[in-house]
Order: structure tokens, then C-alpha cells, then sequence
């Protein structure tokens, strides 16, 4: 499937057949792939919790507000950010020449330690781009998902033995989807959401910048 097509497939389903099934197989090949998404000095700022067992998901259904896609769905994949993977550098880079060790994991070190801020910023962003891989690996395969952030964290927390160095981002669902699926929402059109150059700049139309138009045709002598 063309990356193309996976984009326009992909929606946010949330009508389930409890029925399906999803394998062990089948979530690694899932994840194999996840695990590829990008990250600030690759510290790769995730977690993930895949929830299939009907009781545990009963009670996150609970947690969300009774939103039924919770129960229904094959797996639910808690998406987590890890808000000391700065500590893992060292694990992550011993690899590396010395030389680079010796730059960065004091640079890493520095960024992170002591500012909880930046910490939690990255771990969100970095758990965000890997449930984006998630969402559009899944749609490869076949699966409809939907990331859900309806739901009480801190009773989501507690359900799934989190520790305090992980946070939950979003859930994302994953299963075959049941009924057909509801017109895409409105979106913005691209103009409006990309500017050129700054933001009071021009909106993207993909007219031919003036700068790319052909020079005009010569005109005729005695014109």
C-alpha cells in the first residue's frame, strides 16, 4: 500500500468487532516498526502498554467515560512518556565512538537533568510521533485505531502499575472495524494552515512562485 493511500485510510474508527483478535506476531510486526519513529538524541521517550485481556479493558472502558471503542477494540495501546530517558544515554550510546560519547552524553545530561519542563515536553512530543508510526503501521495492516485522550490519567495510572517516571499521553485502539465509517471531518484547507515564509506571509495555494514563472516571450520587432 502506497503511503499515499495509508494517509487517506486512515481515520479515527470507533465502532469495534469484540470478536477480532490480535497475536502476539502481529504486535511485534506492529511495533518492530514503532520502535523506528524518531526522537530528540534518540532517546527514544516511550512506553507502551498493549491491553487485551477483556476484564483490564472493561475497567479502562470506566476510565474513559464509558466510551465503548475502549472494550471493543482487539488492543488497547497505552502510549506513555518516559520523563527521565535522558538517564538511558549512556545505554543508548555505547556504541558510539568514545569521541562522541565524550560530547554528548554531557550535552544530553545538561539539557535534561533539573528541568522538569523540558522533560515532560519531550517525552509527549517524542510518544506522539511514535503513536502517529503506530497509527499509520496499523493502517498498513489492515487495522482501524483511534487515539483517545478522554480518558482520567491518574485512574489509568493506577490500573496500569505506572511509575512516576512515565506519563500517559494517549490511548491508541486498534481493531477491525465494525460499521462503515463516517465521512472525514472538515479540515482545514492547506492555505489557511501553511504560511509562507512568516506568518502574516502569504497562504499556500500551489500557485508557481513569482520567482520560478517563465521570463515572458519576447514580443515582435515593430510590436
Amino acid at each position: 500500500m502506497e503511503f499515499s493511500e495509508i494517509v487517506q485510510r486512515r481515520h479515527s474508527v470507533k465502532s469495534y468487532d469484540p470478536e477480532q483478535s490480535i497475536s502476539d506476531e502481529e504486535l511485534r510486526e506492529l511495533f518492530d516498526e514503532v520502535v523506528l519513529s524518531p526522537s530528540s538524541f534518540n532517546l527514544q521517550h516511550w512506553t507502551f502498554i498493549a491491553v487485551r485481556e477483556p476484564a483490564m479493558k472493561q475497567q479502562l472502558k470506566d476510565a474513559a467515560w464509558g466510551q465503548s471503542q475502549m472494550e471493543n477494540c482487539s488492543v488497547a495501546i497505552l502510549v506513555c512518556g518516559k520523563l527521565d530517558a535522558y538517564k538511558d544515554a549512556p545505554e543508548i550510546y555505547k556504541g558510539t565512538p568514545g569521541r562522541i560519547q565524550e560530547i554528548m552524553l554531557p550535552k544530553i545530561q545538561k539539557f535534561y537533568e533539573g528541568k522538569p519542563q523540558i522533560q515532560r515536553d519531550e517525552a509527549i512530543r517524542s510518544a506522539s510521533l511514535a503513536a502517529m508510526t503506530l497509527m499509520y503501521s496499523a493502517t498498513s495492516r489492515g487495522w482501524a485505531t483511534c487515539p483517545m485522550i478522554g480518558f482520567d490519567p491518574e485512574a489509568v495510572s493506577r490500573l496500569l502499575n505506572l511509575t512516576p517516571n512515565l506519563i500517559p499521553v494517549m490511548f491508541a485502539v486498534l481493531g477491525r472495524q465494525k460499521d462503515p465509517p463516517r465521512p472525514r471531518s472538515y479540515r482545514h484547507p492547506v492555505e489557511k494552515v501553511v504560511r509562507l515564509n512568516t506568518l502574516d506571509g502569504p497562504g499556500l495555494t500551489g500557485m508557481p512562485h513569482p520567482s520560478n514563472k517563465p521570463d515572458p516571450a519576447p514580443m515582435p520587432a515593430g510590436a
